[in-house]
């Protein structure tokens, strides 16, 4: 049986409506009525919903109630006509959200039932990615773009951003084993940052993007002294701007002015450089349920898995679908698009796209969907083949202009 909330919120003021305003035959007295507005959250756990917020207008004015959960309240507003309208955000599922809409014509009191209804939708997505390195056999020029694609503003704290292997012709044992669930990297290869910060420490305004280096170096430089090697770097990219870098502390460069992101999982010491794999891969930005981090994450046993079918006993981080904010798969240069297996389930990326070629100083770059006002909006179908371009420009920080 499903359960049935409601809400019972007594407003400070009274809503005036001149225009739905009605007078009494024995006197110019505008009365008030009791509202009653009943949210029904389906199949969703009562619990799970959070961030509620219930709009309430007419053609004069809207007032907004917030509220953490369904709890019950109720509203007291002068007569008229009510358009309710009921947004909130599932707790557990990083891109799901509710929402409901309903009329309420109040000349006497009331009691209105809003259905809510789940939608997905990723506020925070990937804008650019540069994998496969500018010049020969140098990858330490990586960067990736993140983008909030919302209207509101979002935070970077505590995000993950994990990549693992691609490039799979058929399905895997992995997913076999853990239909819901991705692996990370391999039980000796696995690196797994995450963004510094507490809660609200690093904002992202809508529309607005960071860019986060391997290493954040002038890259053209990378020469050194060197000259005869100069023109090797020239399509290299300038990342001394970045907003984040990865430092591991064992020989690869820090610059002081920019923040580090946050080591989760390293299991290769040597490594210096993110270990995006220049022929392909699948990259992921993970947002952990309200309340858990990461550092909570990674001291439960039981996000860690063991290769299926096999006697490896090196454990590998999972990632639920139901944690990623945003997902690309990128599959190898030159490889046809139906030799590729999807590393990602449909509503994370139904299907990849194509790397650039190892070495040719080019990146993958978001189709932009809309440009409002000099705001621009992103494509984000949920499948990589249609929302994203190879064999861009190398242009760190570069706002578009145009629509694709």
């Amino acid at each position: 049986m499903k359960k049935v909330f409601k809400f019972t919120m007594m407003l400070m003021a009274a809503m005036t409506v001149t225009s739905f305003v009605a007078c009494s035959d024995d006197d110019d007295e505008v009365k008030s009525y009791p509202l009653t507005i009943t949210l029904n959250p389906g199949d969703i756990a009562a619990n799970n919903i959070g961030n509620v917020k219930i709009i309430v207008s007419n053609a004069t004015k809207s007032d907004t109630i917030s509220a953490n959960g369904l709890t019950e309240q109720k509203l007291t507003l002068t007569q008229g006509t009510y358009n309710i309208t009921v947004s909130g955000k599932v707790k557990d599922e990083a891109t799901a959200y509710v929402q409901g809409t309903a009329t309420a014509e109040l000349y006497a009191e009331k009691s209105v039932e809003v259905k809510l209804t789940k939608y997905n939708q990723s506020p925070l997505v990937f804008k650019t990615l540069h994998t496969t390195g500018s010049a020969l056999y140098y990858v330490l020029d990586s960067y990736f773009e993140i983008a909030n694609n919302s209207d509101e503003v979002q935070y970077l704290d505590g995000l993950i951003v994990a990549n693992t292997l691609a490039n799979q012709k058929a399905k895997s044992a992995w997913q076999e084993a853990f239909p819901d669930k991705y692996r990370t990297g391999d039980a000796s290869n696995a690196i797994v940052l995450a963004f510094p910060g507490s809660g609200k420490d690093y904002p992202l305004q809508p529309g607005e993007f960071v860019v986060v280096a391997d290493q954040a170096l002038n890259h053209k430089l990378a020469y050194g002294d060197d000259e005869e090697k100069k023109e090797n770097f020239v399509n290299s990219p300038d990342l001394s701007g970045a907003n984040f870098e990865k430092y591991y502390g064992n020989g690869d460069a820090d610059n002081e002015k920019v923040p580090n992101m946050e080591i989760v999982v390293r299991l290769n010491k040597y490594k210096k450089m993110w270990a995006f794999g220049v022929t392909g891969g699948a990259y992921m930005l993970v947002k952990l349920p309200e309340g858990t981090t990461w550092q909570q994450y990674i001291a439960d046993e039981a996000n860690f898995e063991v290769q299926p079918n096999s006697t490896s006993t090196g454990q590998v981080l999972m990632i639920p679908s139901k944690y990623v904010l945003d997902a690309v798969d990128i599959y190898e240069h030159g490889l046809a698009a139906e030799d590729h297996y999807p590393f990602f389930l449909p509503q994370d990326d139904a299907s990849g796209v194509e790397a650039n070629d190892m070495y040719a100083g080019k990146c993958i770059r978001r189709k932009v969907s809309k440009i409002e006002n000099g705001r621009v909006y992103y494509k984000d179908t949920n499948n990589s083949r249609d929302d994203w371009k190879n064999n861009q420009d190398v242009t760190p920080g570069l706002q578009p202009t145009s629509v694709d």
